[in-house]
């Protein structure tokens, strides 16, 4: 499944979630735990802390929402969802920034060993 770029999103999802919006949240919540389980690395780890309550607030309210169908929790809900689209726009900003050190670093290791590679030796 191929998604879609974030500039092709509505700018307001129908309330409540569509039941594949719902389900992208709650996947990235599923990868975002999956990260923090699995990475040392403390500004990925800070990162992601500071956006996975906000996915999981999306989803709260969503399901507070389907329950009661109540005008502020309608307007709870759009209110959470545009402040964590903004924030995951810049986690993903955030993310790439790590990606391409590790991509320069990767670059530079490559170098080393090209450069080491004229020198047989232990």
């Amino acid at each position: 499944m191929t998604t879609p770029p974030v500039e092709n999103l509505p700018a307001s999802p129908t309330i409540p979630l569509a039941p594949d919006l719902r389900a992208a949240y709650q996947a990235l919540y599923d990868k975002i735990q999956a990260a923090i389980d699995s990475t040392m690395d403390l500004a990925t780890v800070e990162a992601l802390n500071a956006w996975q309550p906000e996915v999981e607030q999306v989803l709260t309210k969503d399901e507070e929402y389907r329950l009661s169908a109540d005008t502020a929790i309608f307007e709870a809900l759009q209110k959470q969802i545009d402040y964590t689209n903004d924030g995951l726009k810049t986690l993903r900003g955030q993310i790439a920034s790590i990606a391409a050190h590790f991509a320069l670093a990767g670059d530079i290791i490559a170098g080393i060993d090209q450069v080491l590679s004229f020198f047989p030796g232990p």
